[in-house]
């Protein structure tokens, strides 16, 4: 027997049926997935979104950093330079380097320093004074740092910023 055409009211009050009164124990098994997407996903969203709120609207420092130069000797008593103990010294362009230089930037050449027991002289590179014994090591750190300063605080101080 041929299967006859259904009526097309009938075949529309069949979908509104399924809208209408839809498979409960297949909803409950997709339950999981609702509460995933609709719990944890906004909460991961507003996060995220304040992460980035944070990040374009977060002060950075300002700060430059820049390598020690040499300084130029005080002049000490009868015009001669006046090195100050354990701090490398150029005697012949009359420059006091930082702590952890070894060589003149000029020229290369070895660099001198005072001992603060004996107040004698020996090459930089050296760790041990020769005459008195003492050891000890230039530079509290092997990368020294120097913060270059820009700029001047606002009139009034430290308040107004």
């Amino acid at each position: 027997m041929p299967e006859q055409p259904t009526d097309p009211w009938t075949a529309f009050l069949d979908w509104l049926s399924t809208i209408l009164l839809p498979d409960w124990s297949g909803l409950i098994g997709l339950l999981p997935i609702f509460v995933i997407l609709g719990v944890t996903g906004p909460i991961l969203s507003l996060l995220a979104l304040y992460w980035l709120y944070h990040l374009v609207t977060a002060r950075r420092p300002r700060v430059k950093l820049e390598e020690p130069e040499p300084t130029v000797a005080p002049v000490g008593d009868g015009g001669m330079p006046a090195y100050p103990p354990n701090v490398p010294y150029c005697p012949e362009h009359r420059l006091i380097f930082p702590a952890t230089a070894r060589s003149c930037t000029v020229d290369d050449g070895e660099l001198l320093v005072r001992c603060p027991v004996d107040d004698n002289t020996r090459v930089a590179s050296q760790q041990l004074c020769r005459v008195c014994g003492t050891r000890y090591q230039l530079g509290a750190s092997l990368a020294p740092v120097t913060v270059r300063r820009r700029g001047r605080p606002p009139e009034g101080g430290a308040a107004i910023a």
